[in-house]
């Protein structure tokens, strides 16, 4: 089973399904997921559990390797990482 790739994800950026996201997720960089750990990171394997986060928001969840769309691009990782500091500031800014 593994992931809908069919290639390791361990340690890389991909981009979570629509399909499993609410709407006001669905912009691609708040789509991106950093794969850390699981069954579902490699393509070998029956399990297809994916333990990660969301880069905006350092969230920490499971997904399941049938929800990856693809890999994420440089691009996008950057917007992400972008939104992640942007959301950082903010949030400093209100604890004022």
């Amino acid at each position: 089973m593994g992931n809908n790739l069919k290639i390791e994800l361990e340690g890389k950026y991909i981009l979570v399904s629509k399909k499993i996201l609410k709407p006001e997720y669905h912009d691609n960089e708040k789509r991106v997921f950093f794969c850390e750990d699981g069954f579902g990171c490699s393509s070998q394997t029956s399990g297809n559990a994916i333990f990660g986060y969301y880069v905006f928001d350092n969230e920490k969840c499971r997904i399941e390797g049938y929800q990856v769309e693809r890999l994420a691009t440089e691009e996008e990782i950057k917007k992400a990482k972008e939104l992640k500091n942007e959301i950082n500031w903010q949030d400093k800014e209100t604890d004022r």
